[in-house]
């Protein structure tokens, strides 16, 4: 009985052995792009061993079932740089905004399943973004963030520079080994847009292993059609000069897309006294984003953490080393690295400063056609943090811990273009209700903060409780405190919050028609006071309403004249 019970299990140790042996000797794999995100792809993985790899690939999942895939294509580059024989397939031809799934097959086996899926080529569908860098020595922190990567399932991520330490090949093997942390649950391989930082020894680090176009580390892609585009700069090399002149013509050449953000990998104000100020990229590039509207700017480099309110470059009075805070136009700088680099001491606060601390952490961005959002996401003990739901990308995950400073959780930028509703005016056009958040900053940017001119004891007894209407006209909007623009048009509005909540503002005209309407979540508790420009909203009179959760709060008749 024992010897014919043995004969299955010996069975199926030789095929388990016989399966094992024909596996594609394949490893270190990522993705990438080097033009239109939504109709390419650049797979790229390091050939261990074995020869003639094809890689197969279709919209259908067929498994590792070689022969039922419909498309398949040899390596367009090979390459052998530090340590590794990497070799790229660069599709093309795609769908966008598509799942596509894809084995290697070459004279030793088959690779195990993977999947990618190409950029929406549509401004209505959002983006999920992670955004960091500095991943250099710390290797249980690096992990631990590559595995947020996995479990968040962005649409891409942006990694501004400093991967390893010394540049050396068996630090880039390590890296690209914990990087495979990054690969989903169900096999999909993420893409990386990479910037170059200082511990890149030269700029054929990122050419050699991500298949970057540009010799010099300097490019832009678009996403969702006019969406977003993101500019990577090299601050490795001269910023002005080509690289000056690069971006400014592209800068002017998409002046229609809606989002714009940059990446380089070093700060150009550090919230750390350990680094150096880069005048130089004030001068080449801020100047630059102040002028063509770039929305935010991703920097790393000093191992600390800040996010910062609007900012323009200025000397005029009440500007902090070359830069004032610009709520209209200004520029927001995020950052500052730590992906698993040793962290720094966050001691040099700015009065722009939203917030500042020193973990290890990366942001999580969101952008859609009214707003993007930035989180900073704590990276450590990702092992107990949930997977997010893979028909919503965009709800955290059970476990994930997002910084909650006292400047808030939320970090968003309003869309001064489309706030307006779908409603149009009686003139056939939408108003541009344009909103910033006028919170006063944390304590550590006292100078920005508002006084308060009553000098009363708490933010309820300084806000009155508004009265009902008196008449059952539910026209009668006089009962509300009255509000009217100023010369540029913008009126300041105030109400308080019992709870933290997520609030709207609506405007609304006199035949009860929805003029225009924005979304503040997770506003904090207390005085709120929000700053709106009414400039193209046409003549009239308006009924403003703040609600929380649902629910009113607060109601102002506006005059606009």
């Amino acid at each position: 009985m024992l010897r014919r019970s043995s004969r299955p299990l010996l069975t199926l140790f030789i095929a388990l052995c016989f399966a094992w042996a024909l596996k594609a000797h394949t490893g270190r794999y990522r993705c990438t792009w080097r033009t239109d995100p939504a109709t390419t792809m650049v797979i790229g993985w390091d050939q261990v061993s074995g020869d003639s790899p094809v890689l197969f690939y279709d919209v259908v999942d067929f498994g590792t079932q070689v022969a039922a895939y419909r498309n398949k294509q040899q390596p367009d580059r090979i390459i052998v740089s530090k340590g590794m024989n990497n070799h790229y397939v660069r599709l093309s031809g795609l769908r966008p905004s598509t799942v596509y799934y894809f084995v290697v097959q070459d004279s030793e086996g088959v690779s195990q399943r993977f999947s990618f899926r190409t950029a929406p080529d549509t401004p209505s569908e959002r983006l999920s973004i992670i955004a960091g860098g500095d991943s250099r020595n710390n290797r249980e922190a690096r992990r631990d963030a590559n595995k947020l990567v996995s479990k968040l399932r962005p649409h891409f991520v942006i990694f501004d520079g400093d991967m390893t330490a010394g540049d050396t090949y068996q630090e880039w093997r390590e890296w690209f080994d914990d990087w495979q942390e990054t690969i989903g649950s169900d096999g999909r391989i993420f893409p990386v847009i990479p910037a170059r930082g200082n511990h890149e020894s030269a700029n054929s680090s990122i050419t050699e292993l991500f298949d970057v176009s540009g010799d010099d580390v300097y490019y832009a892609l678009t996403l969702g059609g006019n969406l977003f585009r993101i500019y990577t700069l090299n601050s490795l090399i001269p910023p002005g000069g080509s690289q000056r002149i690069w971006l400014e013509g592209d800068l002017k050449a998409n002046s229609h897309i809606t989002w714009k953000m940059a990446q380089y990998h070093h700060s150009i104000r550090p919230h750390t006294q350990k680094k150096p100020e880069k005048d130089e990229l004030l001068l080449n590039w801020s100047t630059l984003f102040y002028k063509y509207g770039v929305n935010l700017a991703m920097e790393s480099d000093a191992h600390v953490v800040k996010t910062t309110y609007p900012i323009r470059p200025s000397r005029e009075p009440g500007s902090d080393e070359g830069f004032i805070r610009d709520d209209e136009g200004g520029t927001v700088y995020i950052g500052e690295g730590c992906w698993g680099a040793p962290l720094r001491e966050n001691n040099d606060n700015k009065s722009w400063t939203r917030a500042s601390g020193s973990f290890n952490q990366f942001k999580w961005i969101f952008v859609d056609q009214e707003k993007i959002e930035v989180r900073t996401i704590r990276t450590d003990g990702a092992v107990r943090v949930a997977e997010v739901s893979h028909n919503n990308v965009f709800e955290p995950p059970v476990g994930l811990v997002i910084w909650n400073p006292p400047s808030g959780d939320v970090l968003t930028i309003q869309n001064r273009n489309a706030l307006a509703s779908n409603s149009a005016s009686d003139s056939g056009s939408s108003p541009t209700v344009a909103v910033r958040d006028d919170t006063p900053p944390p304590s550590n940017a006292s100078s920005i903060s508002r006084p308060n001119p009553n000098n009363s004891p708490s933010p309820a007894s300084s806000i009155p409780r508004e009265p009902e209407p008196a008449a059952s006209d539910p026209n009668d909007w006089s009962p509300f405190p009255k509000v009217a623009p100023d010369e540029k048009g913008n009126i300041v509005v105030k109400y308080y919050l019992p709870q933290n909540c997520d609030v709207s503002v609506q405007l609304i005209n006199p035949q009860w028609r929805e003029m225009a309407r924005i979304e503040f979540p997770r506003q904090p508790n207390g005085e709120n006071v929000k700053s709106l420009d009414l400039s193209r909203v046409p003549s009239g009179r308006y009924l403003l309403v703040v609600k929380g959760n649902g629910k009113l709060v607060r109601r102002f008749q506006v005059v606009v004249r």
